[in-house]
């Protein structure tokens, strides 16, 4: 869908054909929108040639819409080209936070910035549901191995892979961008800080719960390796137990003249009691070492 507002041209989910005919129209590199619905697409700002801006520029950074598809899904690209007069703002999202009506008296530059923010909130409010899910796991963590806290371990690394390398690469643009933007004055320096300290502190949070997450995949393992440890220690202490009794039998059990009790009748249940005693004995002190635990 294409939408003009003046100076403002919005496009959401354009079809390839369409893409191909904008860039035609404005004179622009086709190769701009490519990738244009992929998560792996590159955050950039730069200058570009165009006859139908007056000294055009690119910027590409990137949206998240939280649809609970998989994260490479939801995170999508939205490019800006822009000059200081008109503003042409691409995704295959849309912009349903964008007030529209609004768009038709606004400068260019400036909504690009409210875009950005607009970005940033979303991003912001994925992070918050993160920070649950780390939350729930870091606690998990400490009580099971389950295998279903274990996939939600795998899952949530993936998506903070994902943003991880998409907000380090889109800091440095935004940067850039603002650098921009001071050297030419096109905005104030509130509106500048605003956005720089959102992107830092969106960088910054996504780097605290990658950290949380490798943590409580090392409890994770740390835990498994105990129930490990602590299965082997118990089997280990029930054959000692059990080896007791099956040695005193194994030595009775002998076609050998000499053994004791062995024309009694009462042999067969003296051993049985003997080796029963001395098993119940060691179980006994091993429980005491602890070496049952």
């Amino acid at each position: 869908m294409i939408e003009n507002f003046g100076q403002v041209t919005l496009i959401e989910d354009a079809t390839e054909s369409e893409l191909a005919k904008i860039a035609a129209e404005r004179n622009l590199d086709p190769t701009i929108f490519e990738k244009i619905n992929s998560a792996t697409n590159v955050a950039r700002f730069l200058k570009i040639e165009s006859n139908t801006f007056a000294s055009p520029h690119l910027l590409v950074t990137f949206d998240l819409h939280d649809t609970h598809d998989q994260i490479e899904t939801e995170l999508t690209p939205t490019i800006a080209i822009f000059d200081h007069n008109q503003l042409l703002l691409c995704s295959y999202g849309n912009f349903i936070d964008l007030k529209k009506e609004q768009l038709i008296q606004a400068h260019p530059l400036s909504i690009i910035i409210k875009n950005l923010l607009i970005s940033a909130k979303h991003i912001d409010r994925k992070l918050r549901h993160i920070k649950n899910q780390i939350d729930y796991l870091d606690q998990a963590a400490r009580k099971t191995t389950k295998t279903k806290e274990l996939k939600s371990v795998t899952d949530l690394t993936r998506k903070l892979v994902y943003l991880e390398h998409t907000l380090d690469d889109q800091f440095s643009t935004i940067e850039e961008f603002c650098n921009y933007l001071t050297e030419n004055k096109l905005t104030t320096k509130t509106q500048i800080n605003d956005l720089m300290v959102k992107e830092r502190r969106l960088t910054k949070t996504i780097h605290i719960y990658r950290d949380l997450l490798d943590s409580i995949n090392s409890l994770f393992t740390a835990m498994m390796d105990s129930h490990l440890n602590h299965l082997m220690k118990f089997l280990d202490s029930a054959a000692l137990v059990i080896s007791i009794p099956a040695l005193i039998s194994g030595i009775w059990g002998m076609n050998v003249g000499g053994l004791p009790g062995k024309e009694d009748d009462n042999g067969f249940w003296l051993v049985i009691l003997a080796g029963t005693v001395l098993a119940v004995i060691c179980g006994i002190l091993l429980k005491q070492k602890k070496y049952n635990d």
